[in-house]
């Protein structure tokens, strides 16, 4: 095996891990937005429901949320 077909193999392993650590932080981002969605919805956590007089801020590189987006008839 050649030096470069070491190295290749090597990068190869590398892109694998780091596609899995990627999945992996991509799941915790879920079950993290999914956990502060229910307890935006629970009146008995403070601080979790937004304050219905204030608009919400955007934030660059974040998506909107689709449903509001259709709700409030936007692009």
């Amino acid at each position: 095996m050649t030096e470069h077909d070491k190295k290749a193999q090597r990068l190869e392993r590398e892109a694998d891990d780091l596609e899995e650590q990627s999945d992996r932080v991509g799941e915790h981002i879920d079950e993290t937005r999914r956990d502060w969605e229910s307890k935006e919805q629970d009146p008995s956590v403070p601080g979790a429901q937004p304050d219905p007089d204030a608009e919400e801020e955007s934030v660059p590189g974040v998506a909107a949320d689709e449903d509001r987006l259709s709700e409030e008839g936007g692009p």
